[in-house]
């Protein structure tokens, strides 16, 4: 487990690609060690095999021996498959990293551009609340005479039109609002 450890923490910050080599570095001598072992086990088992009759605890020992290479070459196996799954993975982190950077960044940015937007506009600039107020009053003014014309105007509709006379066409009601909004347009304020 301590080769597991030492084989995945670092000390110090490497760069992308300096972490690329490393770990490609570790998997070779995983394999390297790892192909040492097989051999290792089959030397083992062909002098088990060879002394399996002649000399029993020679064999038994060999047996042994090779049961604790396997074993290690286990640990292997398995700190193999770790470093090819952190390799593949390694670019995903990155870009993770680099994505993170780039949010923790992006609201100064975007404070910068919403500043220089506001600066820029004009909205800086305070306006007299009276004459706001005054504006908003002669609005909600013309806007009331507006909607009591045009309910005057329903009203008469409503009332003239009868069963031998028919109610205006849609186009005679579109002029009726054209000459509406043009007496409200000229009207002064």
């Amino acid at each position: 487990m301590y080769f597991i450890g030492k084989l995945f923490s670092g000390g110090e910050k490497l760069t992308k690609q300096e972490e690329t080599e490393t770990l490609s570095d570790r998997e070779e001598l995983l394999m390297k060690k790892r192909e040492f072992l097989r051999k290792k086990v089959d030397q083992e088992f062909l002098f088990a095999k060879n002394n399996s009759r002649k000399n029993r605890r020679a064999a038994l020992q060999a047996l042994r021996r090779k049961k604790w290479y396997e074993k290690h070459l286990k640990y292997i196996d398995c700190a193999v498959k770790a470093m090819k799954s952190a390799h593949a993975h390694l670019e995903i982190v990155n870009k993770l990293n680099d994505v993170m950077k780039n949010i923790t960044e992006e609201p100064d940015l975007t404070q910068d551009i919403s500043e220089t937007l506001l600066s820029s506009a004009g909205f800086e600039v305070e306006f007299d609340e009276d004459e706001l107020l005054a504006e908003l009053q002669r609005l909600e003014m013309s806007v009331d005479e507006s909607v009591l014309n045009k309910d005057k105007t329903e009203k008469r509709l409503s009332s003239t039109a009868s069963p031998s006379q028919p109610a205006m066409t849609e186009e005679e009601d579109i002029e009726g609002d054209l000459e509406r909004l043009r007496s409200w347009a000229s009207a002064p304020s």
